[in-house]
């Protein structure tokens, strides 16, 4: 069983073409990964992730659980260094604050302007 996955963007397969990618699927969707289980050498006591440089990466799967609490601190360290940037990109930039009332209030297009910023870090 090969289940493809991180769809490409059509417009990455304009730039780059589809050399390397998985698929298409039936609606002409091509993928940059692939999970396999059962079908690779490990058969179904592991599963290996591939890349477009067909690069196996076989893991047992008694160990999918660890690899999953792994993968999800990963993304929320990923989501907070994000955050970050963002919160960097407003305390420097020319944004400006209110304290209405004992709450403070931040302009929403500073706001907007800081996270531009930021994706470009």
């Amino acid at each position: 069983m090969k289940i493809n996955f991180a769809q490409v963007s059509h417009a990455d397969i304009d730039t780059f073409g589809d050399e390397g990618l998985f698929g298409p699927d039936l609606d002409g969707n091509y993928f940059y990964n692939v999970v396999e289980f059962g079908t690779n050498a490990g058969g179904t006591d592991e599963v290996a992730i591939l890349d477009g440089c067909k690069r196996y990466m076989p893991i047992s799967v008694e160990h999918i659980p660890d690899l999953i609490t792994a993968l999800q601190e990963v993304q929320r360290i990923a989501a907070e260094i994000k955050f970050g940037k963002q919160i960097t990109a407003y305390a420097t930039g020319e944004a400006q604050a209110y304290v209405i009332e004992g709450d403070i209030e931040h302009t929403h297009q500073a706001m907007v302007e800081a996270m531009q910023r930021a994706e470009q870090y």
